[in-house]
């Protein structure tokens, strides 16, 4: 049992004052003549009765009255080790620490993730040695190190030591829901979830609300939202880069865009740096307005380099918050292409093959080393190095050539048929079904793009820059087959470009032909670049591989050879990309053959929390922060049950019964004095008698 204020024991004191009254209390005493020692006797013994102390359950009375006064004004607890009031039941708690992005903010006392190890080792040392915990971290997603609660404080402290900051960035959703859960399934009576967390607003960026009101069980589990402090942080980011180019060549200049962010109420001065392969090619001073942006354009010069990828970073001199003060990117190198084109062995049309119009369109710009062969030749020739394989009409003489081709595309390249020819009977994997070729009107046939955010399309065509009208005069009626995908039509009837996945692979079945006897697709404007993205599909499949957020899994490997893998993190696994930087992956032959770039999400760079108030009215709980915190909750939780209203009602009834009691010890006070009263009127019967005969 403890006292909240032991000081005011001292009113005990006031105890000396009823028995300092009962003590000194004035008795009335009635004078008696007696003609006899008879009554000498009587009053002798009248005199020592007297000299004992009268109605002592009286003075106890008003003497407990006070004592319990003067206590219950000292705000006796009970605390559970005690074992009253039946709160020695163990508790079972799930102590939730956010580890999020925010939570590496830096002040003087460390990072608000070390403030947050400290008030959980606080909290857990002030449970009763009975009491089981469990340890949670909320990152990017929710796990478990401890996963359920323990009365082993040496492992608890262990698992919270343990605990890293993880550049990710979540909301409670999932700690709360696994609480219902957890909740369903625990035994215990007494429950308790304790969450440490800086309140970003995407922390509670879920119906909250809703969850509290109709799941959330307010009788039977305890709810405390610990923060590490109340500081107003400011900061400073960069909210976000965008490059105009998705790839580069090298020697030629880099454009795009940085936009900072200030969170804060005072404008920042600050430098503005881009990095590429750790050599500065940019620095320019900048000035943020207070709570404002500010857009800052870029233009790098493109470095001469052996990797296929150009890493570098964009960033600020950096503040409190150093995981948003980069930002990391990765851009695919534009590099020369090997493109093998399979004509048929007798395609001849005066001294000009089908192929050639390809070919000249592929090599345009020096971006495909073009190799042309015969059909009969293909059986024989390796496709090592090969980046696309095109067939022209009719190249594809029986099925084991087309079986070597499905081979090639398992392993991750690009196989390009065009529709000027199909197979009979159709073989295995063809990316159509079967169809006739019918004529078109003689104008331009109006193209509509299926997938417009497909990597062949993307960068190139879009809304503001459609892909244009094709000088078509024959198509082919067919569908995509059922594992292939439509992407883009032609007249609105006719599938124009259909792509099939294969293994690591695709095949592209391309509604035109090169032959001139198809229409003028080789003359008009789309025709150059169509082929060319279409030549190098598989680096702007894997484009789309050169960024994750923190948190994220990292690209997959499996098209590159040599049994490539991304840098393992600190268990072991290489699945997630936890922190932000840019990475390379290894190969057994240590080649390397991609790289990524990882930043952490910027929904958490402000870091001015949610309002308190706010709060307040959506959680079914408590709110406290620091160690002040935690010491003026274990005061007023309900494991520290107060005495003091028991007493003031055990006063009030030692009051009554006081009262009580004093009425009755008047009633025999003067019963008492009516039983004197015949003595004293024969004394005073007898003087008046003497005095008549004196008079007489």
């Amino acid at each position: 049992m403890g006292l909240l204020s032991p000081f005011l024991l001292a009113s005990a004191a006031a105890m000396a004052v009823p028995l300092w009254l009962h003590l000194k209390r004035k008795r009335r005493q009635v004078p008696l003549e007696f003609p006899s020692l008879r009554y000498l006797k009587i009053a002798s013994a009248r005199m020592r009765r007297q000299a004992r102390i009268e109605d002592p359950w009286l003075l106890a009375l008003r003497l407990l009255l006070l004592a319990l006064l003067a206590t219950a004004f000292a705000r006796p607890v009970v605390r559970s080790q005690g074992g009253w009031f039946g709160t020695a039941r163990p508790l079972e708690s799930v102590l939730v620490i956010d580890t999020t992005a925010s939570m590496g903010w830096q002040s003087g006392a460390g990072s608000r993730l070390d403030v947050a190890k400290r008030l959980a080792r606080d909290w857990i040392e002030g449970l009763d040695p009975s009491d089981a915990v469990a340890v949670w971290v909320l990152s990017d997603r929710l796990e478990r190190p401890v996963p359920v609660p323990v009365t082993d404080r040496a492992r608890l402290f262990r698992a919270i030591e343990a605990i890293r900051i993880s550049e990710g960035s979540s909301s409670l959703a999932a700690v709360f829901n696994a609480a219902h859960e957890w909740e369903l399934t625990s035994q215990a009576t007494r429950k308790e979830w304790v969450i440490i967390t800086d309140n970003q607003s995407t922390t509670w960026d879920w119906p909250a609300e809703g969850f509290f009101k109709r799941v959330w069980n307010r009788d039977s589990t305890g709810l405390v939202v610990l923060t590490p402090d109340s500081i107003q942080a400011s900061n400073t980011s960069v909210a976000s880069v965008e490059w105009e180019a998705r790839a580069v060549h090298q020697g030629s200049l880099l454009e795009g865009v940085a936009r900072l962010v200030n969170c804060g109420d005072k404008a920042v001065n600050d430098l503005l740096e881009c990095r590429v392969a750790g050599q500065v090619l940019m620095r320019s001073p900048v000035e943020i307005p207070a709570g404002g942006s500010l857009e800052v354009p870029l233009t790098l010069p493109v470095p001469v380099m052996d990797g296929p990828v150009l890493t570098g970073d964009v960033a600020l001199a950096g503040d409190a918050l150093a995981c948003d003060d980069h930002w990391y990117f990765a851009l695919p190198v534009h590099r020369t292409l090997n493109a093998l084109v399979v004509d048929r062995s007798d395609a001849m049309s005066g001294t000009m093959r089908p192929s050639f119009f390809l070919s000249k369109a592929l090599a345009a710009g020096g971006s495909c080393k073009i190799s042309t062969l015969e059909s009969k030749t293909w059986r024989t020739q390796t496709s090592d190095g090969i980046d696309s394989l095109w067939f022209m009409a009719g190249a594809i003489t029986d099925e084991n050539a087309w079986l070597k081709a499905l081979a090639y595309a398992e392993t991750g390249g690009t196989v390009v048929v065009t529709g000027d020819w199909q197979p009979d009977p159709m073989m295995k994997n063809w990316p159509v079904t079967a169809g006739e070729e019918t004529q078109l009107p003689a104008t331009r046939m109006a193209t509509r793009l299926v997938a417009p955010s497909h990597p062949l399309f993307d960068g190139v065509w879009n809304e503001q820059t459609p892909f244009p009208p094709v000088p078509q005069k024959i198509a082919r009626t067919c569908a995509a087959a059922k594992t292939a995908n439509v992407l883009a039509t032609l007249a609105g009837d006719y599938p124009l470009l259909v792509e099939m996945l294969h293994g690591t692979g695709r095949i592209l079945w391309l509604n035109a032909s090169a032959d001139r006897s198809w229409g003028d697709l080789p003359l008009s404007p789309a025709f150059v670049p169509l082929v060319q993205q279409i030549a190098r599909a598989k680096d702007l499949v894997l484009q789309t591989s050169t960024s994750r957020w923190a948190g994220e899994t990292w690209p997959d490997l499996t098209q590159f050879p040599g049994n490539a893998s991304w840098p393992a993190d600190v268990d072991g696994q290489s699945t997630l990309a936890l922190h932000s930087g840019c990475y390379d992956s290894q190969s057994q032959n240590s080649h390397i053959p991609w790289r990524c770039a990882v930043n952490v999400r910027r929904n958490e760079s402000d870091l001015r929390p949610i309002p308190t108030d706010q709060l307040e009215a959506l959680l079914p709980g408590h709110i406290i922060t620091g160690t002040q915190g935690i010491r003026k909750w274990r005061n007023e939780s309900r494991r520290e049950v107060p005495l003091w209203p028991c007493l003031l009602a055990a006063a009030a009834l030692i009051y009554l019964i006081e009262g009580r009691q004093s009425m009755l010890a008047a009633q025999r006070r003067l019963i008492a004095a009516d039983n004197l009263s015949p003595i004293a009127s024969n004394v005073h019967s007898k003087k008046q008698a003497h005095h008549k005969r004196s008079t007489a």
